[in-house]
């Protein structure tokens, strides 16, 4: 049993399901969307960017991984 806040686990699911409301998916169903990542304005939307390889995410991960005492 997970102890994480149910908003977290239904984030999580969204995410491995590749569901969460990016602009790549946006666009994809021709709603208004931006044009590039809102925290770094380099590169598209995408979930994986925005999870994984924008620049301040990675910024935000190293922090959380260094709280814990991973880094």
């Amino acid at each position: 049993k997970c102890r994480a806040p149910s908003q977290c686990l239904f984030f999580a699911w969204l995410a491995l399901k590749n569901r969460c409301w990016t602009s790549d998916r946006l666009a994809r169903r021709g709603l208004p969307h931006q044009s590039a990542c809102p925290f770094c304005d380099q590169e598209p939307e995408t979930l994986n960017h925005v999870l994984l390889t924008c620049v301040f995410t990675r910024t935000v991960w190293a922090m959380v991984g260094e709280a814990l005492g991973k880094i």
